[in-house]
């Protein structure tokens, strides 16, 4: 059964626990689950980095003197979030400032539950397009598998490889080049003897750094051309 993790942003508790029940009920009707962590202010949510979201319903208008719904958005954007995200509103005209930050839909109050099911079906199918290469990530304790959609970049640090998730950091050994290969032809591209990242967390170019949400990793001299075409490709389509 498929688990989705999924952050509610709403100042009306009772309106946070409708959206809690449509999601019970679209689960039982579509065999997954949804495992929810509500807010009713946005601050709360983006200091709370336990989790990584794969869904996040993110309320407009989150009261006076509170930050909004598009702000909060914006900075879950600069961290590097892929979250699918959808913005609740009872002001139609807000819509529009949803792709500035790639929201896949937004929900006008009062919601329906069968128009939010179809909403949900579009979200659902764009997560399982994401869904990546079982990676098998070499431990001390024995090994883990993770999916290569999940991980942000590799580096080489001293002895070991570092896996970097969207959730956690994994200790590893092994080759770099011997994981370059693995992730041949997946969004994956070689940015330095010590780094592969992958291309679609890149949030920014900083002069001989890429941004990674609020990670920087310096470009090599040698790899620097080879590299900025990949990325130039990539974000070409």
């Amino acid at each position: 059964m498929k688990q989705y993790f999924t952050a509610i942003i709403e100042d009306d508790p009772g309106y946070a626990g409708y959206l809690e029940q449509c999601l019970a009920r679209y689960g039982a009707e579509h065999d997954c689950t949804f495992q929810i962590r509500s807010f009713s202010r946005a601050e709360a949510f983006l200091t709370d980095s336990r989790i990584v979201d794969d869904m996040v319903f993110m309320d407009v208008d989150l009261g006076e003197g509170w930050m909004d719904g598009l702000d909060a958005a914006r900075a879950l954007r600069e961290r590097g979030s892929m979250a699918v995200l959808f913005f609740i509103t009872n002001m139609p005209q807000y819509a529009p400032n949803g792709y500035e930050v790639d929201a896949i839909d937004y929900c006008v109050k009062p919601i329906n539950y069968n128009s939010l099911a179809v909403k949900l079906d579009k979200a659902v199918r764009v997560l399982a397009q994401r869904q990546g290469l079982p990676v098998r990530v070499k431990t001390r304790e024995g090994f883990r598998v993770v999916s290569s959609s999940d991980i942000l970049y590799i580096e080489v640090k001293g002895h070991d490889l570092m896996f970097h998730t969207a959730r956690e950091v994994i200790g590893s050994y092994g080759g770099l080049g011997d994981r370059e290969r693995e992730l041949q032809g997946r969004e994956f591209a070689r940015c330095s003897a010590s780094a592969l990242v992958n291309l679609r967390y890149v949030t920014g170019l900083h002069g001989d750094e890429i941004a990674i949400g609020t990670q920087r990793i310096k470009i090599g001299r040698s790899r620097k051309k080879e590299f900025l075409t990949r990325l130039n490709q990539y974000l070409g389509g």
